[in-house]
This record gives C-alpha cells, structure tokens and sequence, in this order.
C-alpha cells in the first residue's frame, strides 16, 4: 500500500510540474489552441471510444479468467481502427466549413486525433487493467512513466524547435504511444497468469448476439459522455470567438489547475476502491450492487468535501507555485474549476450505479439536460461576466446533472447514501477552510515562491493526514 501512495504522490508532482512547464514554454494563445485540440479529440474519444472500454471494465474478470482476453483486444483494436478512420473523414469534411483549431493544419489535426484514439486508449486501456488485475505495483510504474516520458519530449520538442501547440501535443503522444506497447505486452502476460479456464476460440467468434449485448450496454453511455462532452467542453468553440484565444488559454489553465488537483485526488481512491467494487458488483445480486456503491461512494465523496476545501483555501498557492507568472491571472478562475469538476466527479460516482446494473440508459438524462443547460448559461453569462461567465454556466451545469442524476437513478435502483459520512466530512472540510482563513490573517499573503511552497507543503501534509484518518477503516478492512 505505501508503495501504490507514494507512487501515486509521485504521479501527482509530475502531473503538476507539466503543468508549470507548459505554463513556462506556451503563451496563452498557444494554450488556448491546444485546449481546442484537446476538445476536438476527446470528442470521439468519449463519444465512441469511452463507452467500450466501460464495457471492457465491466467484464474483463470474466474475460481473463477463461482465457478470451486476447481474441477480444484484437477485435478492440479493429474497433479502434474504424473509428479513427471514421473521425478522419469526419474531419476532412467539417474542416471545409469550419476551422476548429486556428492556425492549425489539418494534417496535423488528423494525426493527433488518430494516434490519440488508438495509442492513447490502448494506453489508457492496458495500464488501468493491471490495476483491476491487483496488480497495482505496475498500473503505478507504468502511469509515472507514462507522464515523465511525455513530459520530457514535450518540453524536448518545444524547447529545441519552437514553443507551439501543436510540438507540446506531440511529445505528449509520443509518451503514449511508447507505454502503450510496453503496457500492452506487461498485460498479457500477466493476464495468462489469471486464466482458469480456457474456451475455444469458436465460442469467442463475435455473433450478433454478443454485438447486441455491447451495443445494449454501450449506446446509453456514448450519449451520455457525448452529452458530458457538450456540458464540458463545447464552451472553448462557443467563446473563443467573443473573449479571444489569450482569455480562453488563462481560463483553461485556471480550470486546469482545480481539474488536475481533483483528478489526481480521483485516481488515488479509484486505484483503491474501482477494483472492489468491479468485482463486488460482478456476482448480479441486486444488494450486494448496493452495498459495493456504498462503500466507494462514502470513500469518494466524503473526501472530495475535504479537498475541495483545501484547494479553495489554497488557490492563490496554488496558482503562484504551479503557473508562470504569464499566467498570474488565471488564479481567479481556479474556484469555478473547482465547482465543476467536484460535479462531475459526483455524477461519475452516481453513475457506477447503472454501470453496476448494467442498465445505462439511466444515465442519458441527467447528462442531457447539463449538455442543454451548459452551452446555453455559459452564452448567457460570458456577455456581461466574460470568463467568470463561462465558469458560472459550467458549475450552474453540473449542479443540475447532480441533482437530475439522484433522482433518475434511485427510481431504479437502491440508493444507499454515505450521509453520516457526508456530514462528518462537511464538518472537517468547513474547519480546514476556517483554519485557513485564520492563519492567512495572522501570516498574511503568501508574495514569494518560497513561502507559497511551504504553504502548499503543510496543507497537503494535513490533507492527505485527513484523508488517512477519514480512510482507515475501510482500507484495513478491505484489506487494500
């Protein structure tokens, strides 16, 4: 287990010193069209490639240990194929109306989005699986090295050639590509290890019968993270042209901070906690599903109540020691990062439920009414509140996809929320807020790297110490 953490710890400062450095070597134009990049790719990631691995998730237990594993990866990588395919011509036919990245040549724009769907998700796919095998030791190693490897290229590319979007995007897929063959060949051979039984390869053929069943569980999702796309990301097209592309990189990098703070908070309990409850849930029985959501949401959300109110407190910290000072002004968009991002990752926990039953369709709701409410605030506010507008339109957003995702989901299923949890971590998350408040009156404001650090130092010290203490239980008693 402290290996697994202080690798996680590891993952986190290097995640963050990419952020410094790409804050370093990119202006805010240039950060501005990649986050436009980003949005164009994740938008056929999410919509089409996303929901397979979900599915893949779901029955890789199954698939390992009777030895099908291999024969269905070959036909995943077909997939992956076709859609990379696909979203080319989709593209070659959009750019004829529509520039989605300015400055940007479509030759590039293609080769991003093709080694993205396949090397990235193969990455994505391979390295997780590990971890869902218990093999957490290596998910660890091979997702450090991962962010190192595309770190180190990045910063290689733009420093010796020139400092743009598209050499930044490029190194960091040339990371992903690298550790998708590595990762790729650590799985399989670690997945013969967990066969028990073996099938053969007839009973494997993919029927319409098994095409059916993917497709059941599949399309719910791909409308939904479609829908979660639209709510969370389709606002870097609608206001570039109204607050400008320096605006929208400043905005995105504001965003960006509270998003990987809270992402790396998200892998740290999902390494823990995703395993169990995948294979709590794969028995079938309707209250053992309950049970298993329980305990991963009680571990999930009670924390998030607690690290959401140390990034509050610590914003400016956090923006000093992590931004160039190019960025200074990006610090006052952390809290609407914040906002949104704590949404969503309460509506993904809401939607392990349907994922546990197997009955996604429950989840296309609550995400289209936040893919309607989003675009829609977020063109109503920028005009009088500019990027403060667009972070009110997404946290007003997310809101409604909590709130739509509660109640859809308990008229289904069984809802046993964590509520004394809830409660116990409100409490705590209000006193380290106060706490703050306090010392920064005594000490004053943080005005030197130094000092910024130090501050940064002690409240994750006392977060992660909360965290332990919050944790513990179940840890030792799930054994993790």
């Amino acid at each position: 287990m402290s290996f697994i953490f202080l690798g996680r710890i590891v993952q986190a400062g290097l995640a963050l010193l990419a952020l410094r450095v790409m804050t370093m070597m990119l202006s805010p134009e240039e950060v501005g069209r990649w986050s436009l990049l980003l949005a164009v790719t994740s938008f056929f990631v999410l919509g089409l490639v996303n929901p397979v691995g979900m599915f893949i998730n779901r029955r890789l237990h199954d698939w390992v240990k009777y030895g099908k594993i291999e024969l269905y990866m070959r036909y995943y990588c077909i997939y992956l194929l076709s859609v990379a395919f696909l979203a080319c011509v989709m593209l070659y036919v959009f750019n004829a109306f529509y520039i989605l990245v300015p400055d940007m040549s479509l030759i590039w724009l293609l080769s991003f989005v093709v080694v993205s769907i396949v090397f990235a998700t193969l990455n994505q796919t391979f390295t997780p699986s590990l971890n869902l095998l218990t093999y957490r030791g290596w998910f660890v190693l091979l997702t450090l090295a991962t962010v190192a490897v595309s770190l180190c290229v990045s910063f290689a590319f733009v420093f010796y050639l020139e400092p743009n979007a598209e050499l930044w995007q490029a190194g960091q897929l040339t990371g992903q590509v690298i550790m998708a063959v590595v990762g790729g060949t650590l799985f399989f051979v670690f997945a013969k290890r967990h066969q028990e039984k073996f099938v053969s390869h007839a009973s494997m053929r993919m029927t319409q019968a098994k095409l059916a069943l993917v497709f059941s569980f599949v399309w719910p999702l791909a409308f939904s993270v479609l829908f979660t796309w639209v709510q969370t990301q389709s606002y870097r097209f609608i206001v570039q042209g109204s607050i400008g592309l320096e605006v929208l990189g400043l905005f995105v990098v504001g965003y960006g901070v509270a998003a990987s703070l809270i992402g790396i908070f998200e892998s740290i309990i999902s390494t823990y906690f995703i395993p169990i409850f995948y294979k709590r849930v794969s028995s079938g029985d309707k209250r053992e599903q309950a049970l298993a959501w329980h305990e991963y949401a009680k571990a999930m959300l009670a924390s998030l109540c607690v690290v959401i109110s140390v990034i509050i407190s610590l914003s400016d910290e956090f923006a000093f020691v992590l931004l160039d000072k190019s960025f200074a002004d990006a610090a006052q968009y952390i809290l609407w990062g914040v906002a949104a991002e704590a949404a969503r990752v309460t509506v993904a926990t809401y939607a392990l439920l349907a994922h546990a039953g197997m009955d996604t369709k429950k989840l296309i709701i609550p995400n289209f009414l936040a893919a309607i409410a989003a675009p829609i605030l977020v063109f109503v506010f920028v005009s009088a509140w500019v990027a403060h507008g667009v972070g009110m339109g997404l946290a007003f957003a997310g809101c409604i996809a909590i709130v739509s995702s509660h109640i859809v989901l308990s008229r289904s299923f069984d809802i046993i929320m964590p509520w004394t949890q809830l409660l116990r971590a409100g409490l705590i998350a209000l006193s380290l807020f106060f706490l703050a408040l306090f010392v920064h009156g005594l000490l004053g404001v943080s005005g030197t790297f130094v000092a910024s650090l130090a501050w940064l130092v002690a409240g994750s010290v006392l977060l992660l110490s909360t965290l332990y203490m919050m944790l513990k239980v179940q840890i030792n008693r799930e054994g993790i």
